[in-house]
């Protein structure tokens, strides 16, 4: 992964945003309206104004655009902007005494009657601690209040008096003070309580303004919790100028969201995406669940590490819509991840009666979804996984279905569908990023010998070798390789074919399908790629100089039995060879045969396969004179019998 990509796929903050430059959901008009009141509200006297919001929704974002603004207007009414977060501080002792000293450690010393405030503020906090423990509840207040104090060799006066020459002091001043408080809606009931009872009573200074955030709800049931009194009332009686943050706009989060998406998923190399099918997924169930900024931040931060580690090897829409369902509905999520079988794959319609099971099975979780999200899941997973539209729409895929999706690398596929869930291609298989190697460097059919030759060396778990699942996904790809690039890999099989012919890789029972056969896939899915005049001199070329000599008699062999068949529709291009090519192809291939010797006979797989149409192609007598001499000998004799030994089961 470059520097670039590393940098571009940062895992982006959840704090707010500072500057309005870069708000993307239009709280900025909004914030710069409330920043004009608070300079132009005529006197206040301990105004407090509340930005109501749920979680998530921004709050702390728009607090800070208000204080941008206020940072904006002209010096000689510029307010001093206090801030306070209750989370700050550890303990409901350093809650409230720090609210109350806060203030004091704001005013300028460099003003003379502000520093006069400042003094006559530690001495009226601590007069206050009895007051506000008496009065609210608070009985720790004095005594802690009273220490600082000491420590500050200040003694209390009287509680008016002090509180009178603090307020003619900031009515004076002609200075304006706003204290900004956020994430009320975090704390405990009990320090919910306690911080509302506290800027109860200090709320009414001359020129002071407090601007709070939290969740209108959440503070509501916490007052109530507390207190036992109606939460919504208790708000009523402190809170002057309540506001609800803007609703954002749908579309703006949608923009925000396809912005951020493309950041992460344009990082990596792209092959196509397809928009038509991202649209339908996206608003099949994927928009049901942006309703608020911070359901942005999640999503993005999360495909931020998740993204990169699979990029190449899935399918990015249908990445993303899982990614959509770990966060938002990890239950559905985990459904899916733990039965590949019922999801992924094709209906069979042979077995109809399969279906009932299955429709019970699918019936029972999605019944555990919410009734407000059931329809949008339903239609999403309908979208990603084709075999349930046989489940709930009666709509069935075949077989020929899976060559489809396994190209687009779709979740839906079941060879694909392990790399969703395990955020990574597994060890032991082929990657995307590996065939992408192997296509890249075709027009150097040198190249692609060796990627080849190192892969059959490479045997899996099962025992088959890593160049099968070459065969099995080159013809997935036919679409993508390119003319030059198709006659090299073309040239590189007949180089290495015969070492291909692994007798392991067709391993696994009567349903094992020869490599043999998947050559001959991949040579006519090649032959598409290359136009058609090419291909009986690309055949003949090979024929004359390729190793692979048993996978030049193989695929001459199939273009015999297509000429045999002159009714038969021929549909591929091995199929549409002349006559008088493969003519060509068998003369070619009989000299090349009667100049091998007993090793390199020997080296011939499908060597029984050989001798039979060798026979056939060129009599018994000449066939019986080249392999003699390895019936003779006794070091050899063992070897070709192996080659007649059959496995059946």
């Amino acid at each position: 992964m470059s520097k670039a990509q590393v940098q571009s796929i940062a895992i982006g903050s959840d704090s707010a945003l500072t500057d309005p430059a870069h708000d993307a959901f239009g709280y900025a008009p909004f914030a710069q309206r409330i920043a004009d009141a608070i300079c132009k509200t005529p006197s206040p006297q301990g105004l407090v104004m509340a930005i109501h919001g749920p979680w998530g929704s921004g709050k702390s974002t728009l607090l800070n655009f208000i204080k941008y603004y206020l940072a904006q207007v002209s010096v000689d009414v510029q307010p001093i902007v206090i801030d306070f977060n209750p989370w700050w501080f550890d303990s409901r002792e350093h809650l409230a005494v720090q609210f109350l000293f806060q203030f004091r450690a704001k005013l300028p010393q460099k003003s003379e009657v502000l520093r006069t405030i400042g003094d006559k503020m530690a001495e009226y906090g601590s007069a206050i601690g009895t007051v506000i423990a008496g009065t609210y509840g608070i009985p720790w207040l004095d005594k802690l209040i009273g220490s600082v104090l000491n420590f500050l060799r200040r003694k209390p006066k009287d509680v008016p008096a002090l509180k009178a020459e603090i307020s003619k002091g900031l009515e004076n001043a002609g200075q304006r003070f706003v204290f900004v408080v956020d994430d009320i809606d975090r704390l405990a009931p009990d320090e919910v309580r306690e911080l509302f009872k506290v800027i109860k009573a200090l709320a009414d200074f001359p020129n002071v303004i407090y601007l709070l955030s939290f969740d209108r709800k959440v503070v509501a049931d916490g007052l109530h919790t507390s207190l036992g009194i109606e939460g919504e009332a208790y708000l009523e009686k402190i809170v002057q100028a309540p506001f609800s943050l803007p609703a954002v706009d749908r579309l703006r989060l949608r923009q925000k969201l396809f912005l951020e998406l493309d950041r992460i998923i344009e990082s990596f190399p792209l092959r196509n995406f397809d928009q038509t099918y991202w649209g339908n997924v996206y608003f099949s169930g994927i928009d049901h669940y942006i309703g608020k900024p911070r359901d942005v931040v999640r999503i993005v931060n999360t495909l931020s590490v998740t993204y990169p580690a699979v990029a190449g090897e899935v399918n990015p829409t249908d990445f993303v819509a899982l990614e959509f369902l770990r966060v938002f509905e990890p239950e559905v999520y985990s459904v899916i991840r733990d039965h590949r079988d019922m999801f992924a794959g094709y209906s069979d319609l042979s077995h109809r009666q399969d279906h009932d099971p299955e429709r019970v099975f699918h019936d029972k979780w999605l019944e555990q979804v919410s009734a407000d999200d059931r329809p949008y899941v339903k239609d999403l997973l309908l979208r990603l996984f084709p075999r349930l539209e046989s489940i709930w729409n009666n709509m069935h895929y075949g077989s020929d279905s899976l060559a489809i999706w396994r190209r687009s690398l779709r979740v839906c596929c079941p060879d694909t569908f392990d790399v969703y869930f395990q955020f990574g291609v597994a060890s032991d298989a082929l990657s995307r990023a590996e065939l992408d190697e192997l296509i890249s460097v075709a027009t150097k059919p040198d190249h692609a010998i060796a990627i080849l030759t190192s892969a059959s060396k490479i045997k899996r778990p099962g025992g088959a070798s890593k160049a099968r699942e070459y065969l099995d996904r080159l013809h997935d790809l036919q679409d993508e390789i390119k003319p030059e690039a198709a006659a090299g890999l073309f040239k590189a099989l007949f180089e290495v074919g015969d070492i291909l012919l692994s007798p392991e890789d067709e391993q696994g029972g009567m349903t094992a399908i020869p490599n043999r056969w998947r050559l001959m896939w991949t040579v006519n899915h090649l032959l598409n790629r290359i136009p058609w005049g090419e291909h009986s001199t690309l055949l003949l070329s090979v024929s004359a100089n390729g190793k692979a000599v048993g996978l030049i008699a193989y695929i001459t062999t199939v273009i015999e039995s297509h000429l045999a068949k002159p009714d038969k529709p021929r549909d591929t291009p091995l199929s549409q060879v002349e006559a008088q090519t493969v003519d060509r192809l068998r003369s070619v291939l009989l000299t090349r045969l009667g100049n091998l010797g007993q090793q390199e006979l020997l080296a011939i797989p499908d060597l029984d396969y050989i001798i039979h149409h060798w026979i056939r192609w060129a009599g018994k007598e000449i066939v019986a004179a080249q392999v003699s001499p390895i019936l003779d000998s006794d070091a050899h004799l063992p070897f070709f019998l192996e080659k007649y030994l059959r496995f059946s089961r």
